[in-house]
């Protein structure tokens, strides 16, 4: 009689098939398992003699094959209170190596995970609840203290799953390919940049219908992204789940992303779950060095290697890479080693002050912060791009993370920074204890200095503030997510996919004010009723939408659906939409202007009409081509009719629309110059095409502007 013992672990592979091959090799099982489905069949194994006699019996158990650490916490949950993780997993058929086991065990204890005699901390606890690896789940539990959720969402389940980007087999694609990834990093420095970048360009795409398009151009996966947004939507349900994102009120989604436009603040909650993989840039040996690596180049995928990018060789691609990073500190997700050489890829820039902050455990080793010593013997300092190292080391304070992490810096700056570590790390265990509980004037005041520090220190560094980082994903319905996600487990993610995403939208800052009036769809061949769609906003536990047919008389009737069927319509966001529109002269603006309506070619209608309906508001931006200038902006405040004008000039328009002017002064390109559309592959906003849309944040600072222009250049027709 034979049996078998089956182990679920949540977040490992689900078993699709369980089958008996014990006898057979499992290469030519599946394969005469295969033949004769249909039909009667003969199935051929063709293998060279060298390859039969060296195919393994069985494949590598996955025990042998994957990281630990995650086993590890499970184990640990597991095993009995007097028995190691080690001696624990010994006892499996075919056990994983000791040493690569106490690696694993040094890791969690590394993040906090484990406290020096093995046993789960608190933050251990939550991070077996998450179904990714324990350094990506500290992560995103950094994320949601300080705030940033959705950007950490986004990179942690990239990084969990695996990043988007093919590699052509066409050596003469390789180098577009790796163009387009530097595009997405927005002059960052952060491979993590490209991948956020990339997610939100491809949201953008599926909701204008292009995805494939646009996947095909950038040389992206699109069953990648879709698994993806499958995997975030269950991990912040997951979150939910476990009480660090509430429904509403203090700690809800759009609280857990105040801070998610700041670029500093994501780099720190990076930070957080990348340590101990943290780079020192040697500046003098033009290499990179790590804790256990002298020598570390840049893999040939990091957009901070600039081979890809230059005719040049490797060597001089090197020393071309650090020459051009502004800090001396990054971190890195994956190191590889060929032989005698090591490269590393996933890397972003960081500043020390970052390192400081979020490296290291949250009990520092004696003597920490170990005060001035001008007969000290000093040992070379790592911190070497601060601006102290004019000033004698003598003179200097030294901060040390770990055995190999120290920083020297003034005395009165070290206790500063020392103190506000304590504070980072104080707050993050209270958040950690109780997750649903009130935070308190003083967390937020700790919270408030952590952002004011990393954001001078980032603009100190050099570093640039990315734009539209903190954007919303588009509402993935639950269906949906369940077929896309690979975390099959239900009743670990018990909270809705729908009130993961939508019940919460966020509310950017607001420049015009909005309707309140319910969204009317005109259903085509009824010209005097139209849909209306009541909305319940607020209301965490469903998203429907309930249809009513109202007559013009004001009566209304229940529009009846055939049994069965589904409606889908996205909920209106609250944030705006905002298009730049081209016109071939200044008459047409003139008479946009005097009558307030505007039209458009057809291949912009469909887009238009759909912001419309979904958005609360739809920003026009107006300029004349060749004119060097924005004519004004308004607001679109009806949807695009059958009638079409005849003073336009030209019979390639589509029908009117009204457009509700609020600035028709002229604003002069050059006054935009600093802003870049990420959705426009970072153009800037003027290089657009007509119906050309911008990304929401790009579009509330370039309206802005009209207030700071002066008096000189509105009088300018």
């Amino acid at each position: 009689m034979t049996s078998a013992v089956l182990i679920f672990l949540p977040g490992y592979d689900e078993i699709v098939v369980l089958r008996d091959c014990i006898l057979y090799d499992d290469k030519r099982f599946d394969c005469s398992q295969r033949a004769g489905r249909c039909r009667p069949g003969i199935c051929f194994h063709l293998f060279s003699r060298l390859r039969f006699h060296n195919m393994l019996e069985y494949p590598v158990p996955q025990l042998l094959r994957i990281p630990l650490q995650e086993l590890c916490l499970y184990t640990k949950l597991l095993a009995p209170i007097n028995c190691t993780i080690p001696e624990f997993l010994s006892k499996a058929p075919e056990a994983p190596p000791t040493l690569t086991v106490k690696h694993a065990v040094q890791m969690l204890k590394a993040i906090d995970a484990m406290d020096q005699w093995e046993d789960l901390t608190e933050l251990g606890y939550h991070l077996a609840d998450l179904p990714i690896e324990p350094r990506l789940g500290k992560m995103v539990l950094c994320a949601v203290v300080l705030k940033c959720l959705d950007p950490i969402l986004t990179i942690a389940c990239t990084l969990a799953h695996g990043e988007p980007f093919v590699l052509p087999t066409q050596a003469s694609h390789r180098r577009a390919a790796m163009l387009c990834r530097k595009r997405f990093t927005a002059a960052s420095f952060s491979d993590h940049m490209a991948l956020l970048r990339a997610f939100q360009a491809w949201q953008k795409a599926c909701s204008d219908g292009w995805e494939r398009v646009f996947c095909e151009k950038n040389f992206l996966s699109q069953a990648t992204l879709e698994t993806i947004i499958g995997m975030r939507t269950q991990l912040l349900g997951q979150l939910r789940a476990i009480g660090f994102v509430r429904a509403r009120g203090g700690g809800d989604i759009r609280d857990v992303n105040l801070n998610s436009e700041n670029w500093s603040v994501v780099k720190a909650a990076l930070v957080a779950g990348m340590y101990p993989n943290v780079i020192l840039v040697d500046r003098e040996s033009h290499c990179l060095r790590a804790f256990k690596e002298k020598k570390v180049h840049f893999h040939p995928t990091s957009v901070l290697s600039q081979t890809q990018f230059k005719k040049i060789s490797p060597v001089s691609g090197q020393v071309a890479a650090i020459q051009s990073l502004p800090t001396d500190w990054l971190i890195y997700d994956e190191m590889r080693r060929a032989q005698t050489s090591a490269s590393v890829r996933g890397c972003t820039a960081v500043t020390p002050l970052t390192v400081v902050l979020f490296g290291g455990c949250a009990k520092m080793p004696n003597g920490a912060l170990e005060e001035p010593a001008v007969h000290k013997d000093s040992a070379v300092s790592d911190s070497s791009d601060s601006d102290m190292e004019e000033h004698s080391t003598a003179h200097l304070a030294q901060i040390k993370i770990d055995e190999w992490l120290s920083f020297k810096l003034p005395q009165q700056t070290a206790t500063l920074v020392y103190q506000l570590r304590q504070k980072w790390y104080s707050l993050l265990l209270r958040r950690i204890r109780a997750p649903s509980k009130p935070w308190t004037p003083v967390d937020e005041a700790t919270l408030q200095a952590l952002v004011s520090v990393l954001t001078t220190e980032e603009r100190a560094a050099g570093l640039q503030q990315p734009s539209g980082i903190g954007q919303r994903p588009r509402p993935v319905s639950s269906e949906e997510a369940s077929r896309l996600s690979p975390w099959k487990t239900a009743s670990r993610f018990p909270s809705s996919v729908e009130a993961a995403f939508a019940d919460e939208p966020t509310e950017p800052e607001r420049v015009l004010r909005m309707s309140s009036s319910p969204v009317l769809l005109q259903v085509k061949g009824h010209k005097d009723k139209s849909v209306s769609l009541a909305t319940h906003l607020g209301d965490d536990q469903s998203d429907h939408c309930s249809l009513v047919s109202t007559e013009r008389n004001g009566s209304g009737s229940s529009l009846s659906l055939p049994p069965g069927a589904k409606f889908f319509m996205s909920r209106p966001s609250n944030t705006g939409r905002y298009f730049i529109m081209k016109s071939s002269n200044m008459r047409n603006i003139e008479i946009s202007q005097q009558k307030g309506i505007w039209s458009t070619t057809p291949n912009n209608e469909l887009k238009l009409s759909c912001a419309f309906l979904e958005s609360s508001v739809v920003v026009l931006i107006f300029s004349v081509q060749g004119s060097r200038n924005f004519q004004g902006y308004g607001r679109m405040s009806s949807d695009i009719g059958p009638e079409r004008c005849q003073e336009w000039g030209s019979t390639l328009l589509g029908g009117v629309f009204k457009v509700e002017w609020i600035r028709k002064e002229n604003l002069p390109f050059h006054f935009s110059q600093h802003l870049l559309n990420p959705w426009n592959e970072n153009k800037k906003v003027q290089i657009s095409r007509d119906g050309q849309e911008l990304e929401p944040q790009v579009g509330v600072q370039l309206i802005q502007l009209w207030q700071h222009i002066p008096e000189k250049a509105q009088q300018r027709k």
